[in-house]
């Protein structure tokens, strides 16, 4: 690449951003400026176009909500919501999900620590609600991604057409592996310590909404 840097829609991308460090620093540079941003192995994903309500913002919204709520009631650890900042030097990953749970644990054992406005290390659970420019990314590159970087469990929610659609990889082994519901619809999850199901709706205006029932017990 030239030292050159490129002008998309108004925000200039220096040409160091394909750098882990690079990418770091410009990043930081925005503030509260910054459009949604991925670092994943020096591939750059910028998200410019507004998110959907009906697809993406009111499912992250409502699901954020409900998990922090659940955070605090189990005492399992912090879960920080949309507009957090995940960095992982070893998996060469500095990325915002729509969600993550870090276990008091991990903190304990030095394996995840806030550094400013930085998640430094790694997660044990990440949300990601898939758009239509985020789809590869959130797929294909970000599974990789996190399996490199020891997030114990990835929950991708897809909106987009019809009634949402939740996978749950776990990633704590060698190669992803997706985890599937029981007889109930509820998903084992070695991240909160039992199970739990999504019940969707709908508000008076027709957007989403969702309980997150959950059940302590035995995981898969």
């Amino acid at each position: 690449m030239s030292g050159a840097s490129l002008l998309v829609d108004g925000l200039e991308i220096p040409a160091e951003v394909h750098t882990l460090d690079g990418f770091r620093a410009w990043r930081a540079s925005l503030g509260e400026r910054a459009p949604r941003a991925c670092f994943v192995s020096g591939e750059v994903h910028v998200e410019m176009s507004p998110q959907d309500w009906r697809s993406h913002l009111s499912v992250a919204s409502d699901l954020n909500a409900q998990l922090a709520l659940l955070a605090r009631r189990l005492d399992v650890g912090r879960y920080f919501e949309q507009g957090g900042w995940l960095t992982n030097e070893a998996a060469a990953l500095s990325t915002e999900p729509d969600g993550l749970l870090v276990r008091w644990e991990t903190f304990a054992a030095g394996e995840a620590r806030v550094d400013g406005c930085e998640l430094r290390g790694r997660a044990d659970m990440v949300l990601e609600v898939v758009s239509r420019s985020s789809e590869r990314k959130d797929t294909v590159r970000l599974v990789d991604a996190y399996t490199r970087a020891r997030v114990g469990e990835y929950w991708i929610v897809d909106a987009r057409s019809g009634p949402p659609q939740v996978r749950v990889l776990d990633l704590s082994a060698p190669s992803p592996r997706e985890v599937g519901p029981d007889a109930e619809g509820f998903f084992p999850s070695r991240a909160w310590g039992g199970s739990f199901r999504l019940c969707w709706g709908h508000d008076r205006v027709g957007l989403p909404t969702v309980e997150v029932e959950h059940r302590a017990g035995p995981t898969a």
